[in-house]
């Protein structure tokens, strides 16, 4: 009788053990089912320069008629300078202050910084015809005539506490960032990220793609 008593109480107990190993299982695999886990010794990566393949999304777009919900692709997005939509997909939580802004959602979070233009640490180069700037360090200048006042110096993620680095050479050309006009959404493995930037005059809007192999693609829309 002592025998089986044993028996029925080591069956229990592995019965328990195995239940609460596959819960485990399943918590674990919950918490990493966003991108991948970016298995790096110093947890960086430098995305890929890489344009994404043809994708589509789900859009609200305004026109004169009103608002339809429509679905589109990259050709349709970058076909038109004018489009006014916004993407129809839940944004993430918007925390902010003067210069920097964090949109986070579970297991991922975009932080964008801002900084002071130096003129006195990059080169200038002005229209002959004027005293436009066009372009700061051999690249052209969006969103700024004159010498900018302000310029986005980082934007990196966090995906489940992995550390990634955007290349600057995806923004080092975009000028007077608004944080209020800043947001990223989540669809489909991939992380989208929409800024309305302007010095007041000359307002742009720009659009970052970055799938889950960490591939990117920019529009920008200039009026």
């Amino acid at each position: 009788m002592r025998i089986l008593v044993c028996l029925l109480v080591f069956v229990i107990c592995f019965s328990c053990q195995e239940k609460k190993e596959k819960f485990i299982d399943v918590e674990n695999k919950i918490k990493l089912d966003t991108l991948p886990v970016l298995n790096k010794e110093d947890n960086k990566q430098k995305l890929k320069l890489q344009e994404l393949k043809e994708r589509f999304y789900h859009i609200k777009l305004y026109n004169f008629e009103g608002v339809k919900d429509t679905v589109v692709g990259f050709d349709f997005l970058e076909s038109d300078s004018n489009l006014d939509y916004t993407f129809d997909y839940e944004p993430f939580i918007k925390r902010g202050n003067s210069d920097s802004i964090s949109l986070y959602t579970k297991n991922i979070e975009v932080v964008i910084r801002k900084s002071k233009f130096d003129k006195t640490k990059s080169k200038l180069t002005y229209d002959s015809d004027s005293l436009n700037i066009i372009q700061i360090d051999n690249h052209n200048v969006i969103g700024a005539e004159d010498i900018p006042n302000n310029y986005i110096s980082k934007i990196y993620l966090d995906l489940s506490n992995n550390y990634v680095e955007i290349d600057k050479r995806y923004y080092e050309d975009l000028y007077e960032p608004n944080f209020d006009l800043t947001e990223a959404y989540y669809y489909d493995k991939e992380i989208i990220i929409t800024m309305g930037n302007s010095d007041g005059y000359l307002g742009y809007v720009v659009t970052f793609f970055i799938d889950e192999e960490l591939n990117i693609k920019r529009i920008i829309y200039i009026p």
